[in-house]
């Protein structure tokens, strides 16, 4: 394999105090991968970038406006850059879930995530030079060099051509603009803080170049070995969901605007990473940036009436948080997670009632006495008679 050149920025801050002003809810760093053959080609496109859309200026997410004729700007930008082969990794972090002894210093934070990111390249490539935008006072830089250069990078006999630099990006290194300028526009995909209300044109642009991992890193309780059989209902449930998210969009007059807002970032996070379950916090603070008032409350009220019209939303047994289905598992978590709220309240029901019925001598039966209540002895049989032996109940 070719040598690899490898530029790292990040998008945010490091500080997890949430309540500061202008506070970043995620961190992300990212890496923009480019072999040495398309090293030349990568400096002429970011040359050619910063003259026309910055007035010869470095190429920097932030300079870049947030009304529409900015965000134009960005996506012309990303479709230029589609033209040059590239990879993007980026590790998206969480700041609400980091906990851990010093990790509110942000030396330590960002020596810690640096760590973990850049870990990676070593366990996957022989031969690489990273290239990473310089920060802080030249104390820490150089204590941050040595850290990651012993840590991580560990260049032996067998494996030489391996590097870590932190470098200026306007002289030294001006390719790490490139990753300055794709770190901000996932920033504004999983930021939640920061987010656009038209993220997913950028996925859309970024998608087939990215692989992102989220930081606390998320893991299921699915069986790891998925047969060909399951592998093939899996991709109808996951074609079934999408549908029935896309046919809730293009009919959106039935939903409120906030309705819509939830639906379109779970369904963003359904196409970015579908194994995620996005927490009610992160769904809030994304509909937040439009609509101040929004409430847990409401929430749930959107998920509601979006479920009653046919969305498959889930939310799974033991879990927290929501997801469009991509699997089996998440429908069989999803009924479960009602199954067992249903079936303690229906005996609750049937203890309330039974007791009544003993004490009045059958003299007030109010499920029988209330039309509303019909349904409820059916229910209430059909569980008394999954308790008797040999008659298991299968709901599922």
């Amino acid at each position: 394999m070719q040598h690899l050149h490898i530029f790292v920025d990040e998008f945010g801050n490091t500080s997890l105090n949430s309540e500061k002003t202008g506070s970043f809810s995620h961190f992300v760093l990212t890496a923009v991968l480019i072999e040495d053959a398309q090293i030349e080609q990568a400096r002429r496109m970011r040359s050619d970038i910063s003259q026309r859309y910055f007035q010869g200026h470095p190429i920097q997410s932030s300079r870049i406006a947030n009304d529409e004729i900015g965000f134009q700007k960005r996506l012309d930008i990303l479709k230029e850059l589609r033209q040059l082969d590239f990879l993007v990794l980026s590790l998206v972090i969480n700041k609400s879930k980091v906990i851990g002894e010093g990790l509110d210093q942000n030396t330590i934070f960002y020596k810690y995530f640096n760590r973990i990111f850049l870990q990676q390249f070593p366990k996957n490539f022989t031969s690489f030079s990273i290239h990473a935008n310089q920060l802080g006072w030249p104390e820490f830089r150089r204590s941050l060099q040595h850290y990651i250069n012993t840590k991580v990078i560990q260049r032996d006999l067998f494996t030489p051509d391996r590097t870590y630099q932190l470098v200026e990006d306007r002289l030294e290194e001006p390719l790490i603009q490139l990753a300055d300028f794709i770190s901000g526009c996932l920033g504004k995909i999983y930021c939640t803080s920061h987010s656009h209300e038209k993220a997913a044109f950028l996925f859309d642009l970024l998608h087939d170049r990215t692989f992102v991992d989220f930081f606390p890193f998320e893991k299921t309780d699915f069986s790891v070995f998925i047969s060909e059989q399951d592998h093939e209902k899996n991709q109808v449930i996951s074609r079934i969901a999408a549908q029935s998210v896309q046919e809730a969009l293009v009919n959106r007059h039935k939903f409120s605007e906030e309705a819509q807002s939830v639906l379109q970032y779970l369904y963003l996070m359904f196409r970015t990473a579908p194994d995620r379950l996005v927490e009610k916090y992160e769904v809030i603070d994304k509909v937040k940036r439009m609509y101040p008032n929004f409430t847990e409350q409401q929430l749930r009220v959107c998920i509601q009436h979006l479920r009653d019209h046919g969305v498959l939303i889930v939310s799974i047994q033991g879990k927290s948080g929501y997801k469009i289905p991509d699997r089996v598992e998440d429908i069989v978590g999803f009924y479960n997670r009602y199954l067992n709220s249903i079936v303690p309240m229906i005996n609750r029901i049937n203890i309330c009632n039974r007791k009544i019925l003993v004490n009045s001598l059958q003299e007030v039966n109010v499920l029988q006495a209330n039309l509303n209540y019909s349904l409820l002895p059916d229910l209430i049989k059909t569980l008394d008679k999954s308790k008797q032996p040999h008659a298991p109940l299968n709901l599922l």
